[in-house]
């Protein structure tokens, strides 16, 4: 029963071992769990599924590859078959499960399962998750960067759907794709999963082939495998495993073990020849196939023969075309569209018009039946879905469709908003002025409805039906009066700490500046860099402590520094989810200081002790410094961070 495997090659045993439960949880010991991948070796399996969360927790990292290694070190068989797939993107603080899709984290994993792999390049690189807190993009960015620095040959995915595979090849060949799949877990087939990778050619590794442990017993008395098992003779596990097998031919099962006995039953399930018979008997309640819904989606569209042809890069123009213009909230459509309704296209906008997205259909209908020919809808439209009725509609009336990518990064979004916040209303709202304010404010959107477009977006493609699909890279306009240089600084864990041991002080009394810090910033003022303080309080909300506690907490650090700082600013809102634009790593306070003082871009720099700051930084374009580096021996000096 070999199976051709893409990238992963032929497999004679078209089944791979999953390491979760020998690195993790109530595992075995080591010499054991050695021993258990073996058998498996002996038994003909040649693929070994890990990854560098494998491990008991955060101090145990890269247990399971450093696992798989010596196993197949310590194996007297044929090495070179074996194949050691393994993943990052995910924490384990203090045992828990946490994606980490930060390009920071990404980099750092490769390099500890490079170590512990002990290669100069890890064959198939897989992302274990997405995570919802750091925007896709920069997480494919991260893991094509490695590729082109030849850590990584290849490169796969876990957990995802046609949207996240598209989008992940933009930046790199998607080598296979894993997700859960199994005769009681069939989410991924109905998504359309198996019919889209094996358009691709890719393997799908289905890991969970038995439902995983919180199904495996419903599997006894599953009344559709139940009577194939007595027919055979066997266990039902072996059925599932075997109609899963049977599922589609690239579909590879990650069996997990850690007896035996069941590494030997799954072993026996390849011998498993299921009837036509007992294929239909599954099939007609597990039919393993995607959707109607799904496969429309993740079919490539015939664009009609007889449409107008649209030169590609063009803006307005005289000639018929209904232009999608999209981007995330705060990208910049409001501006270009002007540009659109200057040469006489009729918008249709869902924040004009009300109502919903499905609702602008029927409006554009009747809009082109009236012999408009040139229209434009400017709103987020994320995904395929989103944007496949205006495409229809349009061909139905003869009339080509051009998409305006507006290609503006969550970053540079966020930095829109908040600079739109401030033109309208002054000042940084908190949450509960934004939530009312957005009642007749359409262009206010929550930080998480960003994060959402981000989480949900696929980049758009001529297989839609476009006709032309133009990107719009995003660019700043310079401030060429803001010339004022700032440093801005957190302050817990990056100028005091406190003299109780808690995080943050919440008295005068408890605050304790860290050394070196006054000798340091001294330069950066003798350099022309004034001081900011920007910090997030969110002991205010959780009332412990008053806003004027903390203002008197930073009056007693200053007065500790003895330098002059031009401004504290802090955030008094919740820590998570985050709900405003203040709280680091949202730029508001940023945007709002460099507003007020008028810091200039090119003479701005950040020193913090967190994610948070880094990603601050980051979203604002500019240096950021870890404060044990900055106030190191060899940190950075004025002037040399351009």
């Amino acid at each position: 029963m070999k199976r051709d495997a893409g990238v992963l090659g032929t497999l004679e045993c078209p089944i791979g071992l999953g390491l979760l439960t020998l690195g993790s949880g109530d595992r075995p010991d080591f010499e054991e769990a050695v021993s258990l991948i073996h058998l498996a070796l002996d038994g003909g399996v040649r693929l070994l599924d890990t990854a560098d969360s494998y491990c008991a927790d955060h101090k145990d990292m890269h247990y399971g590859e450093v696992l798989a290694r010596k196993a197949v070190e310590s194996w007297d068989g044929p090495r070179d078959e074996v194949r050691i797939v393994t993943k990052v993107g995910m924490e384990r603080p203090k045992g828990k499960w946490k994606p980490n899709g930060s390009p920071r984290h990404i980099a750092k994993a490769i390099e500890g399962s490079l170590e512990a792999l002990q290669v100069d390049k890890i064959p198939l690189l897989l992302l274990h998750a997405k995570d919802s807190r750091v925007p896709f993009e920069d997480t494919l960015k991260a893991l094509a960067k490695a590729r082109n620095e030849g850590k990584v040959e290849h490169i796969g995915l876990c957990n995802v759907g046609p949207a996240e595979v598209r989008q992940a090849m933009r930046h790199f060949p998607v080598a296979c794709v894993q997700n859960e799949l199994s005769v009681l877990s069939q989410a991924t087939a109905k998504a359309g999963m198996l019919e889209f990778t094996a358009e691709l050619g890719i393997p799908f590794l289905a890991y969970r082939p038995l439902g995983g442990y919180a199904k495996v017993e419903k599997l006894l008395k599953n009344r559709v495998l139940k009577p194939l098992a007595a027919k055979y003779d066997v266990p039902p596990h072996e059925i599932a495993l075997a109609a899963l097998l049977r599922s589609a031919d690239h579909v590879i099962p990650l069996v997990g073990a850690t007896r035996k006995e069941s590494l030997e039953a799954s072993l026996q399930a390849l011998q498993r020849e299921l009837s036509e018979e007992d294929w239909e008997h599954i099939t007609n309640k597990y039919p393993f196939k995607a959707t109607d819904e799904a496969l429309r989606s993740i079919a490539p569209r015939v664009t009609p023969d007889n449409l107008p042809t649209l030169e590609p890069n063009q803006g307005p123009g005289e000639s018929p075309e209904v232009v999608i213009l999209m981007g995330i909230q705060g990208a910049g459509k409001s501006e270009t569209m002007q540009g659109y309704e200057e040469a006489g296209y009729a918008r249709l906008n869902r924040d004009e018009l009300g109502g919903s997205l499905d609702d602008l259909i029927p409006e554009l209908d009747k809009v082109l039946a009236a012999g408009e020919t040139r229209v434009v809808l400017d709103n987020t439209y994320p995904t395929r879905v989103s944007r496949e009725p205006v495409i229809t509609v349009a061909h139905a009336h003869g009339i080509p469709v051009r998409c305006r990518y507006l290609a503006t990064s969550i970053g540079d979004a966020r930095v829109n908003v908040v600079n739109r916040i401030l033109d309208r209303y002054g000042k940084l709202l908190d949450p509960d002025d934004m939530k009312e304010l957005a009642k007749q404010d359409p262009n206010l959107p929550p930080p998480a409805a960003m994060q959402r477009w981000m989480n949900t977006f696929e980049p758009p493609a001529l297989d839609e039906g476009f006709s032309a699909v133009d990107e719009i890279p995003f660019e700043r306009r310079p401030q060429p009066d803001f010339t004022n240089k700032g440093l801005l600084l957190d302050v817990d864990g990056t100028i005091r700490v406190t003299h109780s041991g808690d995080i943050y002080p919440t008295t005068p009394d408890d605050v304790k500046l860290l050394p070196d810090r006054k000798e340091v910033l001294q330069k950066w003022i003798d350099a022309g860099y004034e001081l900011f303080f920007i910090s997030n309080q969110s002991g205010v909300h959780s009332k412990k402590l008053t806003a004027e506690d903390a203002q008197a907490c930073f009056q007693k650090t200053i007065d500790l520094l003895g330098l002059p700082v031009k401004e504290v600013i802090f955030c008094p809102h919740r820590a998570f989810p985050v709900v405003c634009f203040c709280r680091k790593p949202m730029p508001g306070m940023g945007v709002y200081l460099q507003r007020q003082h008028k810091l200039a871009h090119e003479h701005l720099v950040m020193v913090g002790d967190m994610d948070s700051d880094a990603a601050f930084a980051d979203g604002l374009s500019i240096p950021y410094f870890h404060a044990d580096d900055f106030f190191g021996p060899d940190g950075p000096r004025p002037g040399s961070v351009l």
